[in-house]
């Protein structure tokens, strides 16, 4: 199996970075954003909870103290940023919004020094100046023929900081838990959030509309959310956390190329630069340091 990491954590990369065609298929097919997010959220606290309850019931176990830290990341780091993120390419291009999900380095550089007191190195100064060069120019600000909002710009990086609370969230989680209780645990603590305010009435009655709304949600959950959060922990059992989150930069690659060769988006030089430039800042943030501790990812 450990020869075969890498390959589980490009597929994992490879299968989040469908999110955006199924979110624009699925929202024309009458679910809501928020819908989107609780099929994912609950299929995998399903999924995992199937199997955790028939290989490994101990995982299951938790202390109440920590408590906390599961509920902080399904509200913050699911909840709020799958929706910002669905949002964000609602409200703009998958590409863009995907390469702006991965401003997160910066935030999480930031509040790893002040919570963690990891070092800012000079490297970390330099990608972080990247990102923001990278940002700028998908912004649009360089480019008068941009169709980029406002609206979309503030989703794009609201989702890169509650992605990158993730990290932390799980930083936290790690020192006492598997990858597996602390993904079930976020995930379930999403489920019951969402369960009351997500119309879970009207998602059914979509669903029962036709053939092809009863089966999306399931291929969209399983696709999206399932399968990759499964290839990305087994992934991260015999790959360092650091190498991961490098190869896992294939995410937005993706996004980039689903949305100029399906939705024909437009991808100008400028934004190409700039895509180009948030990707290294990802990588070089993420290159394994002595004096940095492992962390998985969303």
């Amino acid at each position: 199996m450990k020869k075969f990491s890498p390959l589980l954590i490009i597929t994992a990369a490879a299968l989040w970075g469908t999110m955006g065609l199924f979110t624009r298929k699925m929202t024309e097919l009458g679910f809501s954003t928020l819908q989107l997010v609780f099929m994912r959220a609950s299929f995998t606290a399903a999924a995992l909870l199937i199997y955790l309850l028939i290989f490994d019931r101990n995982k299951l176990k938790i202390k109440l103290k920590h408590v906390w830290i599961f509920i902080l990341s399904g509200l913050i780091s699911v909840v709020l940023f799958q929706h910002c993120y669905t949002s964000a390419i609602m409200a703009g291009s998958i590409s863009i919004a995907a390469t702006l999900l991965y401003t997160s380095p910066i935030f999480v550089t930031v509040i790893s020094a002040v919570l963690f007191k990891e070092k800012i190195t000079v490297i970390k100064i330099i990608a972080l100046i990247t990102a923001f060069a990278g940002c700028v120019l998908v912004s649009g600000i360089t480019d008068s023929g941009a169709s980029l909002t406002a609206t979309a710009l503030f989703l794009g990086i609201a989702s890169g900081f509650t992605y990158g609370l993730y990290s932390i969230f799980t930083k936290l989680g790690l020192r006492h838990y598997s990858p597996l209780t602390f993904t079930f645990y976020t995930f379930l603590t999403a489920t019951v959030v969402l369960t009351p305010i997500c119309g879970v009435g009207s998602m059914i009655t979509v669903a029962l509309s036709s053939v092809k709304s009863a089966v999306m949600p399931a291929v969209f959950s399983i696709v999206t959310s399932v399968i990759p959060y499964v290839c990305f922990t087994c992934g991260l059992k015999y790959i360092e956390a650091g190498k991961a989150n490098i190869t896992a930069t294939i995410e937005p690659v993706v996004a980039t190329i689903i949305g100029v060769l399906v939705f024909e988006e437009k991808l100008g030089i400028s934004a190409a630069a700039g895509i180009a430039l948030v990707l290294l800042s990802a990588v070089v943030l993420n290159l394994p340091q002595k004096s940095t501790n492992s962390t998985s990812k969303y």
